[in-house]
């Protein structure tokens, strides 16, 4: 019990407050929650075993059968946890590439301003007053203590170009999209959560045990999914209604038909005894 107690503090002290539009906290949740499922494991499997060495202990045995009805919930949760994690990744490749996009997109807009206003400039004096029009937080055009006056207006073009362009490319390495490692590092990560997924997922379901079952979750999945879809196939028709909701379906004609169907059965069943 110390076990599943500490299992449900950790994972609870990290994922509260939930933000569960927030892909990377759900990355985070789920490699958690993965990392962490050995804990309730052992401890479900360590109550197996006292429940085994203790028959006699009916307390013992009432909690081993509640704790093995609720060890289906992880056993189920643990697949749901593999489409959640592929969802979450692709979501954090999209957000951050459409981030890297617009940013870049931006960078290049501001530069190609600033190259144009330096191009068009006259005189030193009318392009000081252009750059500053132009000044942004994050591409910055300056000169160090090197007044304008005192720079031919070619060589400070020149200048002031080669800065522009240096910071633009400063700026789009620093927003350029996932590189091939770390995409490569994300992806193994992804798998691996996948597969750990999985094996959780099994051990639990083989710990598990439905009520007045008599084996496993694991020996009843595989054919859970078509009872499931067979149960609702099979609804049981109300009594006094299956027939006559037959009924009013047929057309006018097929009700007169069976209606002398019926007479004519009547009639060669035989005479009716005299009352």
């Amino acid at each position: 019990m110390a076990l599943f107690a500490v299992y449900l503090i950790s994972v609870l002290a990290f994922i509260l407050p939930p933000r569960l539009l927030d892909p990377l906290w759900q990355l985070s949740s789920i490699k958690l929650a993965v990392e962490g499922a050995p804990i309730p494991l052992l401890g479900l499997a360590l109550l197996h075993l006292a429940a085994f060495l203790c028959p006699g202990d009916f307390r013992l045995q009432r909690r081993r059968q509640a704790l093995t009805r609720l060890a289906i919930l992880p056993a189920l949760g643990f697949l749901l946890l593999i489409p959640l994690q592929g969802h979450a990744v692709w979501k954090t490749y999209r957000l951050s590439n459409a981030v890297s996009n617009q940013q870049q997109e931006s960078a290049s807009q501001r530069a190609d301003a600033v190259r144009q206003a330096i191009e068009k400039a006259t005189s030193p004096e009318d392009l000081q007053k252009r750059l500053l029009a132009l000044q942004r937080p994050d591409l910055q055009i300056r000169l160090g203590d090197t007044p304008f006056p005192a720079i031919p207006l070619p060589q400070l073009k020149q200048q002031l170009l080669a800065q522009v362009n240096r910071t633009e490319g400063e700026f789009k390495v620093r927003f350029a999209p996932v590189d091939p490692a770390t995409t490569e590092s994300i992806t193994r990560e992804t798998f691996r959560v996948m597969v750990s997924s999985i094996a959780f997922a099994i051990a639990f379901a083989a710990l598990a045990q439905r009520k007045n079952s008599p084996v496993p979750f694991l020996v009843e999945w595989p054919s859970l999914p078509g009872r499931l879809l067979g149960s609702l196939l099979r609804r049981p028709a109300r009594s006094g209604q299956g027939s006559a909701g037959r009924t009013f379906l047929k057309s006018p004609n097929q009700r007169e038909e069976d209606y002398f169907e019926a007479l004519a059965h009547q009639d060669d069943e035989g005479p009716h005894p005299a009352p």
